[in-house]
């Protein structure tokens, strides 16, 4: 059973994580922490697997395309910070991109149930896929926004940084495994 202390703990992370969805905070506001970073590393691969399990066709497949996913963040963020003198701010910017991406995921999994039980011609299937690409959308810019804060630069260069990391993770992805 939790204390009050402990639920009121959870709740201030939980503020400060949809906080850096909506780019009101960013790492620095969260505690340097490996307990945080691997509680939610973990939320990020359940949530993520879930999200993607339709895209690979097995749970075991999207379970290791995710894992995999996770480590690449994991290190190409690790030499990034390492490269720019900020390695201290890994366990915070880890924190952040894990959380704000298992908050992102827990929004995807209701439109891609409400797109998979209509048609793609109905207006409702379109209007999931509109709300899905503003989220893949959304989600880049939270990355950004992250990385921005992390290393100190303009919110174009945190784009361009998580367009990369996007387009070079889907295609190490897409390369080992298949998609369906």
């Amino acid at each position: 059973m939790m204390t009050c202390d402990e639920d009121l703990v959870l709740g201030r992370l939980l503020n400060v994580f949809v906080d850096i969805c909506l780019l009101r905070a960013g790492p620095q506001d969260l505690p340097g922490s490996v307990f945080l970073v691997v509680l939610t590393a973990l939320l990020s691969l359940l949530t993520g697997t879930l999200v993607i399990v339709g895209t690979f066709g097995s749970l075991d497949t999207a379970l290791a395309a995710q894992l995999l996913d996770i480590l690449l963040l994991l290190g190409l963020l690790r030499l990034v910070l390492q490269l720019t003198g900020k390695s201290a701010r890994f366990l915070q910017t880890a924190a952040a991109l894990f959380g704000s991406g298992a908050l992102i995921n827990l929004v995807t999994m209701p439109l891609q149930l409400l797109g998979s039980g209509v048609t793609s011609q109905g207006d409702a299937g379109e209007l999931s896929g509109l709300f899905y690409l503003f989220l893949i959308i959304w989600a880049l810019v939270i990355v950004a926004h992250i990385v921005r804060q992390a290393l100190e630069v303009r919110m174009a260069s945190g784009i361009l940084i998580s367009l990369a990391y996007f387009l070079i993770v889907n295609y190490v992805v897409q390369s080992l495994f298949t998609v369906v």
